[in-house]
């Protein structure tokens, strides 16, 4: 049975860390850990792309080893829809509802000698580096990243496979840092006071100042003699009016500060959260 060295565990966990202190600083898909997964598992070629809910338009993208010269990636109908009808990885997704996997080899997901006959097998080139390791993370809502690994020579060993899926922890909760980093930015460019008294109604400020003071739906009903599921309605007219999604977003742009830390009660909401 494959099993990682201490040296694999070893090398997992410092690269764990070099995500963590890097995932603030950064806004886009970034080349410089393909360059690490690289040196960890021997490499060829390495992509790291972000995509839509579709799947079909890239969001970003990073390559390894850099091509400055190569296109953004977007198909044409019929290569979409040979995409779809034959990539090996896009029919393990329809055929597990797996939309999220972790690391698979193409070898794994598909029976090479009828794969080598598509026409999806041709358009990708696949004959010239055929082995191919894939792995997709959750993204912000319904966006997922995938990290494609791939060499010619010999197929990725299942040592392989165990240590990418050692860092896949590492992986989303890096892109869970840049998201939070991106949002708490966003709050910060908010000039206080830069939205009016007059958009909001008093009885929706006077929800949002006790919303201010950490108060949970529930209190907040209780204060102004209204039901709870009135304080929801008010509170989703705020987000509405303000253009936010969440307590502490509404907060930031109406120029109100938190006294308190908001409260982890179970009407708290957190929709602006992924």
């Amino acid at each position: 049975m494959a099993h990682l060295s201490r040296a694999d565990l070893e090398a997992a966990l410092a690269f764990a860390a070099e995500l963590g202190t890097a995932a603030p600083h950064r806004d886009r898909a970034d080349r410089w850990f393909l360059e690490r997964i690289s040196q960890m598992i021997g490499l060829e070629w390495a992509g790291y792309s972000h995509h839509d809910v579709s799947s079909r338009h890239l969001l970003s993208d990073a390559e390894f080893p850099a091509n400055p010269a190569a296109e953004p990636w977007a198909p044409n109908d019929h290569e979409w829809a040979v995409i779809k009808a034959e990539n090996p990885f896009c029919l393990y997704v329809d055929r597990t509802g797996d939309r999220y996997f972790s690391a698979r080899r193409l070898s794994d997901v598909a029976d090479m000698r009828e794969y080598s006959e598509t026409e999806h097998f041709e358009m990708c080139g696949m004959a010239e580096m055929p082995h191919t390791l894939l792995m997709r993370l959750p993204g912000k809502g319904e966006t997922h990243w995938t990290l494609d690994l791939a060499r010619t020579g010999r197929d990725f060993s299942p040592r392989d496979v165990l240590l990418m899926d050692a860092l896949r922890p590492a992986l989303i909760t890096y892109e869970s840092l840049r998201t939070l980093a991106a949002t708490v930015e966003a709050l910060r460019s908010v000039r206080p006071g830069s939205i009016g008294d007059d958009v909001l109604t008093a009885r929706e400020r006077e929800v949002l100042d006790l919303v201010a003071g950490g108060e949970t739906n529930a209190a907040i009903a209780e204060r102004l003699w209204i039901s709870p599921r009135t304080v929801k309605k008010h509170l989703e007219n705020v987000y509405e009016k303000l253009g936010v999604g969440s307590r502490t977003a509404a907060l930031a742009r109406a120029g109100r500060s938190l006294g308190v830390p908001l409260p982890q009660d179970s009407d708290a909401d957190t929709r602006g959260l992924h």
